[in-house]
């Protein structure tokens, strides 16, 4: 869904741009949309950059500084696509300044408060699954019995390595095999010791079990057991589990 609004996002931009460069900057129709989507493509691409630095970026003006600099580097980068079109696009494009910084600013204000509510809102999500654990994690289990044809298996908690969703059931894996469990996730969830992580809607990790965590893709983690077993994390989940091993 985000990334849908991201792309609906650049499109409404580069129109709105070439709107104002046909209207404003004295170009002709097609070179308006050359110009407009070169500028949208740069600042687009160091809008999404900016996030891996963002965190870094405490103090006010460093984010000022950081929105110049994109500007300048969004500005250099059209300059260079429009003086591929000829002498005249090139002499527009400097007349066409001033309205590139001004919108270019504008859009990277809109993205800065974009991000500012995207990870506030991420924030009160993690704050708010946080205390509904906290209040709903009363009756801590230390085994699950679990029923095997005839037979009923107790599995101790601290046997286990992981929980995976398998529909209305879990499958429970242990050191020595996995066991089928008619019981939903959000229990395992609630009532399991501390240890336990959910890093993703389909798993719930033992903590304890885990040697490494490292980066698979831009929002997906991989997690190693010690036992060779790697696990798919999300970016939540990644955030809990930090939390959980105090990192």
């Amino acid at each position: 869904m985000q990334k849908l609004s991201g792309v609906a996002a650049i499109v409404i931009i580069a129109a709105i741009l070439w709107l104002l460069l046909f209207l404003y900057g004295n170009l002709s129709l097609y070179g308006a949309l050359g110009e407009s989507i070169a500028y949208t493509i740069i600042l687009a691409v160091s809008g999404f950059l900016y996030q891996y630095i963002r965190d870094y970026l405490k103090a006010l003006q460093a984010k000022i500084v950081v929105a110049l600099v994109v500007q300048l580097i969004t500005l250099a980068g059209t300059f260079a696509l429009t003086s591929l079109m000829g002498q005249e696009a090139h002499a527009l494009f400097s007349s066409n300044i001033v309205l590139h910084l001004v919108f270019g600013l504008l859009c990277w204000t809109i993205i800065e408060l974009w991000y500012y509510n995207y990870i506030k809102e991420d924030a009160s999500e993690d704050c708010m699954k946080d205390s509904v654990n906290a209040s709903e994690k009363s009756d801590i289990i230390d085994h699950i019995p679990v029923k095997e044809g005839s037979q009923i298996n107790i599995v101790r908690v601290e046997e286990l390595q992981y929980i995976q969703a398998y529909g209305d059931y879990v499958f429970l894996f242990t050191d020595t095999g996995k066991h089928l469990k008619e019981q939903t996730m959000k229990y395992f969830e609630m009532h399991l010791p501390p240890t336990f992580v959910r890093i993703h809607r389909s798993s719930i990790v033992n903590s304890s079990k885990i040697i490494r965590a490292e980066l698979y893709g831009k929002e997906s983690y991989n997690i190693q057991l010690k036992s060779g077993i790697t696990l798919k994390a999300s970016t939540t989940g990644y955030k809990l589990l930090k939390e959980k091993l105090s990192l």
